[in-house]
């Protein structure tokens, strides 16, 4: 074990994320994991790590280190000021100040061997709000499993990545959900053409999407399993999309699923950028 970083401020949200602990829903434990699956493999790529080794997940802007030991570290997701799908040598004493936030929300970092950090349910993978282990605070010391200076990190360090595109404004597929029939047709027209609004209160239990009002189904609904990918409307007329963190049962009426590729895709849309959702 190697002590790595300092953290000096862990911005908006700093957690370990792994992929995640599948197998326990039954006992209402959501799965939790990064939110980007596809940028967190990446950054353990460009680390030479195991897919999936234990990452540093950080969420839009205002975290900072300190540089304890001279070392490799890689980034990949969103633009934080230091170019993501690189990886760079750091010095000992060098600050990381990733203020700066350029496009998308969640971005990784991967260290040598990946991080150290403690297990729950047999995944590190924090879930704060289901006391699954905390977000990380100031003060915090991040210590990595492999030597940050080892030798070969010379060639990973000439990797790099072409870089992933985080717009705005995406357009993702979605299947009818569960009571997808439920809906009107005028309901069901209106939410495949309504230019959804990313909201402030998104999480990582949901994305919260504004826009017009969908009319909902009468008929009260029992409280049934829920999907990562569920886009359950509200009482309210307001979708949510079910993330990682999300509840495992709930009674809002689903009217679409996504897969994981577009729940990735969603995850880093910032807040105020917009959906649209296709029919497959």
């Amino acid at each position: 074990m190697f002590e790595f970083l300092e953290i000096l401020s862990p911005g908006c949200g700093a957690t370990w994320q792994d992929e995640g602990r599948p197998g326990w829903k039954r006992f209402g434990v959501p799965p939790g994991g990064w939110m980007d699956g596809s940028a967190a493999r990446e950054a353990n790529s460009l680390a030479g790590n195991k897919e999936d080794a234990v990452v540093l997940e950080l969420a839009l802007q205002g975290a900072k280190f300190r540089v304890l030991c001279p070392g490799w570290l890689a980034l990949a997701g969103a633009s934080m000021g230091w170019e993501p799908g690189t990886a760079r040598r750091l010095a000992r004493g060098e600050v990381i100040d990733l203020k700066q936030h350029d496009e998308g929300v969640y971005a990784y970092l991967a260290a040598p061997g990946g991080w150290v950090a403690p297990e729950i349910l047999g995944s590190a993978a924090v879930s704060a709000r289901s006391g699954l282990g905390r977000p990380l605070e100031k003060g915090d010391i991040l210590s990595c499993r492999e030597d940050p200076q080892r030798p070969h990190w010379s060639q990973v360090g000439q990797r790099r990545r072409r870089r992933m595109a985080y717009p705005p404004s995406v357009e993702v597929e979605v299947w009818p959900g569960p009571q997808w029939n439920d809906f009107s047709k005028e309901a069901r027209q209106q939410f495949l053409r309504e230019e959804w609004r990313a909201s402030a209160r998104s999480d990582r239990m949901g994305v919260r999407l504004e826009g017009s009002r969908l009319e909902t189904p009468p008929a009260i609904m029992l409280s049934e399993p829920v999907l990562i990918g569920s886009v359950q409307v509200t009482g309210e007329g307001q979708p949510i999309v079910t993330m990682r963190d999300g509840p495992t049962v709930g009674g809002y009426p689903k009217i679409a699923l996504l897969d994981q590729g577009s729940c990735s895709r969603l995850a880093q849309v910032p807040p105020g950028g917009t959906i649209r959702f296709l029919t497959r």
